[in-house]
């Protein structure tokens, strides 16, 4: 079944119309997300968010909710699923807002779905132009294979478990190069 037929999906917002000149003029001010906060993992990096001052108080639907799932429209099309960490804040129209209709999807399989490497094929093969870019309408008609939900929340803790793993491991990568570093260096200076 197409995407659409159990979420809504919709662009995000065009921040250029609301932004306002100088940060003593915003009405209001909220956390902007960018493309340099979505991690390749699917996640979002909160150290690389920026403020954006709005001239007008935004409609709640261009702001991230617990169970939404982002779309990067540009490669690598990235999926996050927003947790309650990551709700409240802006999305521009570098983005995609999935919401999926209560009870019939997992949002984190939803975004794994999303995330697996013949999808982000199918969106690279449906760009035009020089950007490369997806259109929402692109990822509303995606075919998505939709099991039942018990099957959709094992497939989600697998999910959980492997990214959990794989970042100890760069962990442990990170740690040994350290060491065999001031390893290299101590033995150097003997």
């Amino acid at each position: 079944m197409q995407l659409n037929k159990i979420a809504d999906v919709r662009s995000g917002l065009v921040i250029t119309r609301k932004q306002a000149t100088k940060p003593e003029d915003a009405v209001c001010t909220y956390q902007l997300l960018n493309l340099k906060a979505v991690t390749d993992s699917g996640g979002i990096d909160r150290t690389a968010l920026l403020p954006f001052h709005a001239t007008e108080q935004l409609a709640n639907r261009y702001l991230t909710h617990a169970g939404d799932i982002i779309v990067r429209i540009s490669e690598p099309y990235t999926a996050v699923c927003i947790t309650e960490d990551t709700a409240g804040l802006l999305v521009p129209s570098h983005f995609v807002i999935v919401r999926t209709e209560p009870g019939k999807a997992q949002p984190e399989y939803v975004a794994w779905y999303l995330n697996r490497d013949r999808i982000r094929k199918k969106f690279r093969l449906s760009c035009a132009g020089v950007l490369l870019q997806i259109k929402p309408s692109t990822v509303a008609e995606i075919e998505i294979r939709l099991p039942d939900l018990v099957k959709q929340q094992q497939i989600v803790k697998l999910n959980r478990l492997a990214q959990t793993e794989l970042a100890l491991l760069e962990k442990q990568l990170a740690l040994k190069q350290l060491y065999y570093k001031k390893l290299i260096e101590k033995a150097n200076r003997m």
